[in-house]
């Protein structure tokens, strides 16, 4: 196993409440967090949470600052849910593993909430996803770079990685039995040909199971140096035949209810030929009413997205796309989502993190 031990430098280990990238809201109950304000704290948390899970030493704080997070991302992802699950994949964050832990955890709240899971369930849910992965960050993200064989101890230590991350999470003063039991059976399937221990059916835990689900999906609509990307609709179409089994079907069923088949961050194509993205749900199989463009039909980064409603012949969706190839230009996603912000509510009262 890699090692863990060395913290990395230039920031507080704390996220105490003096911190202004943190606060999910201010005291005033109409306070409106604007666009710019929400990219700012996930970019922030993003950052935090790399930083942390870089260098896990099995302290207080460490467990702490996860306990923390998963308040703040359940608020957030209740709260403004689009654009939590359209910049969940975005963030620039130096490890890919950590990166698409942080993703998982987003889209594993999204599918907790559409089950009606009890609050605590939904942070253990989070808690769980965050630190799935823990032993095994730095083999990730070795994997992630490379189409080369598995060798023989790499096998290994990704089938033992469940039981690993868990004995450090033991060692960390702060992790309940719930976190560990979610982390330890993340990759057991209901039909009982998963790991560590081959369990089945309801012997698995609620938080696993939802974490399984949310895994895969990630992975799938990810891009890897084996395979492209796959597109949303066909990465859930993947999982309800291939990997069908071996899923909750409770799980899956919600969790293609609340994506459907355009969810947030999407790329689509338009009769205009510009490449526009996906900013709002719409319901099972229909697809979305307004997106914003954001590429032109020459694939340059338009410097003002526009909102473009798909109603319109001119506009009229033509399909799923990619980010237009040789593209370097950086997007303005402050410009993308300050355009569709009035649309997202404020976080409830109740739901506010002090």
């Amino acid at each position: 196993m890699e090692s863990l031990s060395s913290p990395a430098s230039g920031l507080s280990r704390s996220s105490g409440p003096a911190d202004p990238a943190l606060r999910v809201s201010s005291g005033n109950p109409d306070y409106r967090p604007s666009a710019s304000s929400l990219l700012r704290q996930l970019e922030h948390l993003g950052k935090r949470f790399d930083q942390i899970m870089a260098g896990w030493r099995c302290e207080l704080d460490d467990a702490l600052f996860v306990r923390d997070l998963a308040i703040k991302i359940v608020d957030l992802v209740s709260a403004h849910p689009e654009i939590c699950l359209g910049m969940a994949s975005r963030l620039d964050l130096r490890s890919p593993a950590i990166a698409h832990d942080f993703h998982v955890a987003v889209v594993a709240t999204l599918a907790a909430q559409a089950m009606d899971l009890s609050h605590k369930e939904q942070l253990t849910v989070v808690r769980a996803a965050l630190s799935m992965n823990l032993s095994t960050f730095q083999l990730h993200d070795t994997l992630a770079h490379t189409s080369a064989t598995l060798t023989l101890a790499q096998r290994i230590n990704i089938a033992r990685h469940p039981l690993l991350a868990v004995e450090l999470l033991s060692h960390s003063p702060g992790v309940d039995l719930q976190w560990m039991d979610a982390v330890e059976q993340h990759h057991e399937s209901m039909d009982g040909t998963g790991y560590p221990f081959g369990l089945s059916g309801k012997d698995i835990c609620v938080e696993a199971r939802v974490i399984k689900a949310a895994d895969l999906w990630c992975a799938l609509v990810t891009p890897r140096p084996t395979r492209t990307a796959r597109y949303p609709h066909h990465a859930m179409q993947e999982l309800q035949s291939r990997e069908r089994m071996r899923l909750d079907t409770m799980v899956l069923a919600s969790l293609r209810r609340r994506l459907g088949n355009y969810p947030p961050g999407t790329l689509v194509r338009l009769a205009s030929r510009e490449t526009a993205v996906v900013t709002g749900f719409a319901t099972g199989n229909a697809a979305p009413r307004h997106v914003v463009a954001i590429f032109n039909g020459g694939g340059e980064v338009m410097p003002f997205p526009k909102l473009r409603d798909t109603g319109k012949t001119a506009f009229a969706l033509r399909g799923h796309t990619t980010f237009p190839q040789h593209q370097n230009q950086k997007l303005d996603w402050e410009k993308v989502w300050s355009l569709v912000h009035s649309a997202l509510v404020a976080i409830p009262q109740d739901a506010r993190v002090s």
